[in-house]
């Protein structure tokens, strides 16, 4: 009898960065929306310089569903954007964790976050 190879444990406590099922905003798309629009605040530095654009934040969903490691990786530089959209981030609480062979592992999340000024 020949026995596949079995998943080491340690396999499931490092960090994927591709999994059958990605981590997500409890309640899905519709919700993680609803919370951004009611928490995200655009900066004054921002309105006032007209800036406007779109912030990627990375950032790492545990098992648990806890989030850590929040760093804006793309998005306008200046404006407080980039720390806006990591603040509400952190603030976002427990998500819903990503799964890979049936477990709920550690993942690798990225999350765009859309800046847009109203015309006036």
């Amino acid at each position: 009898m020949v026995e596949a190879p079995k998943k080491d444990e340690e396999d499931y406590d490092k960090t994927f960065t591709k999994v059958e099922i990605e981590s997500e905003f409890p309640g899905g798309a519709a919700a993680r929306l609803r919370y951004l629009n009611k928490n995200l605040r655009y900066p004054d530095d921002a309105v006032n310089n007209e800036i406007q654009g779109t912030v990627v934040v990375q950032f790492i969903v545990d098992k648990e569903g806890n989030v850590s490691d929040v760093n804006a990786i793309s998005g306008p530089e200046s404006g407080g954007l980039r720390e806006e959209a990591v603040r509400a981030i952190k603030k976002s609480g427990k998500w819903t964790p990503a799964v890979q062979n049936g477990r709920q592992v550690k993942s690798y999340k990225k999350q765009p976050i859309v800046f847009k000024l109203e015309a006036q």
